[in-house]
């Protein structure tokens, strides 16, 4: 039983996470300032020519990879 319940909150922080993350990407693409949950710093928009880019704050302890085709 103690298997399907780690399993279970596995699952609700993987959830919460992902959500997190994806009000992240819209609020910065919005234009708003979301500060890093861990050090506070701004997160930003860094963009590369090989099409790696990210949003991360500068000391990258938030670095969410996008995906841009």
């Amino acid at each position: 039983m103690s298997d399907i319940s780690q399993l279970q909150s596995l699952a609700k922080l993987s959830s919460q996470s992902f959500h997190q993350q994806k009000n992240f990407i819209k609020k910065v693409l919005a234009g708003r300032i979301v500060q890093c949950p861990h050090c506070q710093k701004n997160l930003s928009v860094y963009l590369t020519d090989q099409g790696e880019s990210s949003i991360r704050c500068a000391k990258k302890c938030t670095d969410i990879a996008l995906d841009c085709e």
